[in-house]
């Protein structure tokens, strides 16, 4: 079976050291990493096809961790996660996303 490899952005290993205390988080993100891992893009939903953004929802705890997929590569690079708060804070997390990666 193919595994992708994973490569954490900046933000995502500030806040593995904030949150680092938390093992019950790390355990359900490690997790999420290993699904992310094994399946590649197809563990989450696709939420913009021209820069390949996709974005997994957990429910308990409310969660979603964004990454995108390099095709050339197969890499994965996670951006971060967030506590699902509302629709408005995600749209913005998004939009911060998307002009990072136009930006590099």
């Amino acid at each position: 079976m193919k595994s992708f490899k994973i490569i954490f952005d900046k933000t995502m290993i500030k806040q593995f050291k904030k949150e680092g205390q938390n093992n019950a988080l790390r355990e359900i993100l490690s997790k999420t990493f290993n699904k992310i891992e094994e399946l590649g893009p197809r563990a989450g939903k696709l939420l913009d096809s021209r820069l390949h953004i996709y974005e997994i929802k957990l429910r308990h705890p409310p969660l979603r961790l964004y990454y995108k997929h390099n095709i050339l590569t197969d890499e994965i690079y996670i951006f971060e996660y967030e506590m699902k708060t509302s629709e408005k804070k995600q749209k913005g997390t998004i939009e911060k996303i998307r002009e990072f990666l136009l930006k590099s």
